[in-house]
């Protein structure tokens, strides 16, 4: 069990937001609290208050390929998660898919999810979720989510660091992304 650190009211409104949010079930609750408990505890700067609010409301759906053809989707207009039933039947490590769509509500605002805020560095976006999933959790499933999506992401925060690439995530802000890359040479 992990522990919450002494006077983390943070962490405390989140567990309360959760057990208040009557769409999940008591399990999928304690997953998501101790996939954030574990974000919380590699990245304490992160401020968590955005989730917070969203947690309230977040409802999980069951999709099918129609809908979307991945493993799951986080719909940040609407705060639904939705799991693609048809993939789920497949060997996925379906903590590791959790905390990659946690990510992406802790990264939500009202208009994008990390720093993909035109639609412009959407696949550098999951590729970075990736990377942070894998750091995070790990992946102990035989089917791998964006793994191409993942390299990219590796060689791009070589490029331009892994704090400016991890500001521009968790503030919504792609330019510093993109003013890293100019200065590295890249034409944009």
């Amino acid at each position: 069990m992990l522990k919450l650190k002494l006077g983390d009211t943070m962490l405390e409104d989140i567990r309360l937001s959760l057990d208040n949010n009557l769409n999940l079930t008591r399990e999928v609750k304690a997953r998501l609290f101790e996939l954030i408990v574990i974000f919380n505890n590699k990245f304490p700067s992160v401020d968590l208050s955005n989730l917070n609010k969203r947690i309230k409301t977040l409802k999980i759906e069951k999709n099918d390929n129609f809908l979307n053809k991945d493993i799951s989707m986080y719909d940040f207009r609407t705060n639904i998660l939705y799991l693609n039933t048809k993939e789920m039947e497949k060997q996925y490590d379906i903590r590791h898919v959790l905390m990659f769509e946690l990510l992406n509500i802790i990264t939500s605002n009202n208009f994008s999810m990390g720093f993909n805020t035109d639609g412009r560095l959407e696949a550098l976006n999951v590729g970075y979720t990736e990377v942070l999933a894998n750091y995070l959790v790990g992946n102990n499933g035989e089917v791998q989510i964006f793994p191409e999506e993942a390299i990219m992401a590796n060689i791009i925060t070589t490029v331009v660091g892994f704090d400016n690439m991890f500001n521009a995530y968790v503030n919504n802000d792609s330019r510093i992304l993109l003013k890293k890359l100019v200065e590295a040479g890249v034409n944009l």
